[in-house]
């Protein structure tokens, strides 16, 4: 069994030591024969030193160090590359941290069901451990979805891109009921492909820049429904957002991201709209009062941004976010 390992890197000099280790307590955990690849895509920071650091402290991961230009989908494509089709792969966000059985569950849920083209994890924010009070409040309330696995559920009906949730359910963070109605795609964090293959980006011509955008719509289109599942016990942990203006930056990059999606590409309009993801509200109720004030400061939040992005000019998701933010 080989497996490879795809981070793509831009300036995370700060998080990459923490990240490449996380992986390698999950690799060590199942040893199946690894080749991980760590593209540089305009780093301006010394994240190249890490990368050399980490090839040589984990010498188990097979670590090859690349460049591309400034983006990660360039990064992405330069690193796909460099595998031999018909490999697995992961890609793995740099600025995150893996648990130790993400990798195992994720293969196992690729080997069982064949008809899977992706695997897809779970991101959680991890807790902000400063002392200052206000980031403190605003970490359990701009945090409260990731910490909630159950509290999101699709907009509209999606039983039918949901078939090994009633075969196979899942039982850790989600369950039957749930699951049936989450989410169709992954996210971009962390995710399993069955093969390189399936990996495209957008045309030059298009303005998308997510890789978690685009690609799940792809996959569904191209290849139908019930190829993609996430695994909720797949955990990936992210750093927290701890401020307003951090918070609205990114998600006002998300929100134009999947404009610019809806507006270049209309094939994918119907599973557009059953992407859309809205909080449960059954859920929330059954939930303690200071969670479900944490809810309602955050849906207040939200609704805010959203009246703030439509009036916004600067409309480019480039501009807008940098992966080091």
């Amino acid at each position: 069994m080989l497996v490879y390992l795809c981070l793509a890197v831009y300036n995370e000099e700060k998080n990459l030591m923490n990240c490449i280790s996380s992986i390698n307590r999950a690799i060590k955990k199942i040893r199946p024969q690894v080749k991980t690849i760590i593209c540089l895509n305009g780093c301006t920071d010394s994240s190249l030193r890490i990368a050399k650091e980490c090839k040589q402290d984990y010498p188990f991961l097979n670590i090859r160090i690349t460049k591309s230009v400034k983006g990660k989908l360039n990064a992405q494509k330069k690193m796909l590359s460099l595998i031999p089709k018909n490999k697995r792969t992961f890609f793995i966000d740099s600025d995150t941290e893996i648990s130790e059985d993400s990798i195992s569950i994720m293969l196992k849920e690729l080997d069982k069901h064949k008809g899977l083209i992706a695997v897809g994890g779970f991101p959680i924010a991890k807790k902000y451990e400063g002392f200052n009070p206000w980031k403190k409040l605003l970490d359990n309330i701009l945090n409260i979805r990731s910490r909630h696995p159950m509290c999101e559920i699709s907009k509209l009906e999606v039983l039918n891109y949901h078939k090994l949730a009633n075969l196979y359910p899942q039982r850790i963070n989600t369950n039957k009921e749930h699951e049936s109605k989450s989410k169709i795609f992954f996210h971009g964090r962390l995710f399993l492909l069955k093969s390189k293959k399936y990996w495209n980006m957008p045309p030059k011509s298009k303005k998308v820049v997510g890789d978690d955008s685009y690609l799940p719509d792809y996959i569904i289109y191209n290849y139908g429904k019930n190829r993609i599942r996430i695994r909720y016990d797949a955990l990936v942990y992210f750093k927290p957002l701890i401020s307003i203006k951090e918070h609205y930056r990114a998600y006002k990059r998300i929100y134009y991201d999947l404009k610019n999606l809806k507006d270049s590409s209309p094939e994918f309009s119907d599973i557009r709209e059953h992407s859309v993801l809205i909080l449960d509200k059954d859920y929330i109720i059954r939930q303690k009062v200071l969670e479900r004030v944490k809810f309602a400061i955050f849906n207040c939040i939200r609704c805010i941004e959203k009246m703030l992005y439509k009036i916004s000019f600067e409309r480019d998701p480039k501009k807008i976010w940098e992966y080091n933010t």
